[in-house]
């Protein structure tokens, strides 16, 4: 579906917007993994021409800081080995502030602190996660702080689901129900009751699918969607699927009702164009933030999907993953690189 230049959204009545001249930069190494420092309030170092930007709703511009005092971004295509991401999909921040990276050229989870540093392959004792012939494409942190990761085993085995535990002990998996497959699919895990939420579509059709801890299908919703990619769920049980075709977010309840839908085709506001990765953050309102991917930014809404703002991307990012860590850093995944955004 074309965009629209229209904003987009239950409750967005009109859009004001300001924007900050290019962002002035410093680089430091600061670790062997090329962590970029971005800090404006330095005024030196090359620009990199990085607009921090933000829209608000509302009629009347509002003229406020750039949502981001420093930012980090790191990339690590430039030479090959461990830790070093090629095709980088999930992403989740644990309570302690570690970054579990899915990518699907590496047999384990890569993991790397805040600042860029990378840690370790996980779980250190199980290559492949157990099934060394399928690809890690997400990663999701549920009860008791404990890992789910979903193997992509597309087109020529089933695809997986698997559980370890916070010391790398594999706890379990199970193979998930044949449906229609082609595209990426998305994984999020119930933090509250581990229940395991993954998306499935071809076709121009598709849905979600709601598993118990031991792979027993509990719903399915579908096939309303066109192309259901990523999906969230927040800390009362609400679900959210981005739908990369329609451009719309979709809300379903715990028993997988169908809500409402928000967002729509735009280039700016609450318009989307293309959405992937989506999650919920920590605050107790439980704001959404999806990566429009095409027009290269992270939109945070309401839990209503009401517009808030968004945080522009660097030029030429074509992100896909999104997740929050404890304390409020916002971590994008974007094929080779990682951006930390200290605030959002």
């Amino acid at each position: 579906m074309k965009p629209t230049a229209s904003t987009a959204g239950p409750s967005t009545t009109g859009s004001g917007a300001w924007k900050s001249s290019a962002v002035s930069m410093r680089t430091d190494k600061v670790t062997s993994a090329d962590v970029i420092k971005i800090d404006p309030g330095h005024g030196r170092g090359p620009s990199h021409g990085i607009a921090a930007e933000m829209e608000a709703a509302g009629a009347t511009p509002i003229n406020m800081p750039a949502s981001t005092p420093t930012e980090g971004m790191f990339d690590e295509s430039d030479e090959p080995g461990t830790g070093k991401l090629r095709r980088a999909r999930g992403v989740a921040v644990s309570p302690d502030g570690k970054i579990y990276v899915a990518d699907l050229t590496k047999a384990r989870l890569q993991v790397y602190d805040l600042e860029g540093a990378y840690l370790y392959q996980f779980p250190t004792n199980a290559p492949g996660l157990g099934h060394p012939s399928k690809e890690p494409s997400d990663v999701s942190i549920g009860k008791d702080g404990h890992l789910w990761v979903f193997l992509k085993g597309y087109p020529t085995s089933p695809d997986s689901v698997v559980h370890v535990g916070r010391e790398g002990h594999l706890k379990a998996n199970f193979d998930l129900p044949d449906v229609p497959r082609g595209v990426t699919r998305g994984m999020a895990v119930d933090s509250r009751n581990n229940h395991v939420f993954v998306t499935w579509s071809s076709g121009y059709r598709g849905g979600v699918q709601a598993f118990g801890s031991d792979g027993k299908l509990l719903w399915d919703a579908g096939p309303r969607m066109s192309t259901p990619m990523n999906v969230a769920v927040d800390g009362k049980g609400n679900i959210f699927v981005s739908d990369f075709k329609t451009n719309f977010i979709y809300t379903y309840s715990e028993a997988g009702q169908y809500v409402m839908k928000f967002g729509g085709p735009g280039w700016s506001g609450g318009g989307l164009n293309h959405p992937r990765g989506i999650c919920v953050d920590r605050s107790r309102s439980g704001r959404i933030l999806v990566v429009d991917s095409r027009n290269r930014r992270v939109v945070k809404y309401t839990s209503q999907g009401t517009y808030v703002h968004h945080i522009a991307l660097p030029p030429g990012t074509y992100a896909r993953g999104v997740a929050v860590g404890p304390g409020g850093p916002l971590v994008v995944t974007a094929g080779d690189a990682i951006i930390v955004f200290t605030s959002y």
